[in-house]
C-alpha cells in the first residue's frame, strides 16, 4: 500500500484499517530491502520521523523533535495548565524487525487522536505522543536513549560506545 502523508477522513470503524496501512507505510523506511531495519539517525530513520511528523500534524497535533531525535506530537487539551498524558513507543528497530514492534505503539495513539480531532473532541488535559528515537541500542550499544532524554537522565558518555 502506498504511503500517504495525510490521512484521509474515515469513520471510526476504519481506524483499524488505517493503523494497518500506516504500519505498512512506516515499514517502507528501511535500510535493507526485504527486511525492516531502521537504525538510529540513518536516512531510513529520518524518513520514518518525517512520516510520523506528517501524520501527527494532520491529526491536529503540534510536533517537535528534541535533541535526541524523538518525535513529539502534542494535542492540546481544554485546560492549558493541566498535566499532559504521555504515550508512545520507539520507531527505531533491531535488524530484521517486525513491523509492529514499537511502531504500533506510536501510530495507534496518533490514529486515535486523529479520530478525536475530526470529531472536534478535546480532553481537559493535553495528550503527547512520543516516537522514541533510539530504544533498541543497535547503533550505540546502549538502550533507551530516547526515553532517557525525555526523563532527563541522558548521559552523553554512552555515545562513546
Amino acid at each position: 500500500m502506498a504511503a500517504n502523508p495525510t490521512p484521509a477522513a474515515a469513520p471510526m470503524e476504519d481506524v483499524g484499517a488505517r493503523i494497518m496501512e500506516w504500519a505498512d507505510a512506516l515499514a517502507v523506511h528501511t535500510e535493507q530491502p526485504g527486511m525492516l531495519t531502521r537504525t538510529y539517525l540513518t536516512d531510513a530513520h529520518h524518513g520514518a520521523a518525517a512520516q510520523l511528523t506528517a501524520w501527527m500534524e494532520a491529526a491536529g497535533m503540534t510536533v517537535r523533535r528534541d535533541a535526541a531525535g524523538n518525535v513529539i506530537g502534542r494535542y492540546e487539551g481544554a485546560t492549558p495548565d493541566a498535566p499532559a498524558l504521555l504515550t508512545g513507543s520507539h520507531f527505531d528497530t533491531v535488524r530484521d524487525a517486525g513491523r509492529y514492534d514499537g511502531n504500533l505503539g506510536v501510530i495507534l495513539p496518533i490514529a486515535c487522536i486523529d479520530a478525536w480531532h475530526r470529531a472536534g473532541r478535546r480532553f481537559p488535559f493535553a495528550i503527547e505522543v512520543v516516537g522514541f528515537a533510539e530504544e533498541e541500542g543497535v547503533r550505540f550499544k546502549a538502550t533507551l536513549l530516547g526515553s532517557r532524554a525525555i526523563a532527563g537522565t541522558f548521559d552523553t558518555r554512552v555515545l562513546d560506545n
